[in-house]
């Protein structure tokens, strides 16, 4: 997975645990919803800027924007399991 959809991924799950549909979320840093699509679609990226907002309304540390979920069916660790089965918990 490239750098934009890792990125596409984590921003739509991140928006998600934070409890915001993409038109709440574009209203709080100020693009148009359409721009969210693009975003967590990987059809567009953030400039500097947006990125700053984005992580500043979200509370989140930009290296979770960028970090990439490895794991296996069958080589997971207690770690990871546990990572996953927290961010299922934040999802719902």
């Amino acid at each position: 997975m490239g750098l934009k959809n890792t990125f596409a991924n984590n921003l739509k799950r991140i928006r998600k645990r934070n409890k915001l549909t993409q038109e709440q979320f574009a209203e709080l840093v100020n693009v148009a919803p359409r721009h969210i699509s693009f975003l967590e679609t990987g059809r567009s990226f953030p400039s500097c800027e947006l990125m700053e907002r984005i992580c500043n309304i979200l509370h989140a540390d930009i290296s979770e924007l960028f970090k990439k979920l490895e794991y296996t069916t069958n080589s997971l660790n207690d770690e990871q399991l546990n990572y996953l089965v927290k961010m299922a918990e934040e999802l719902y």
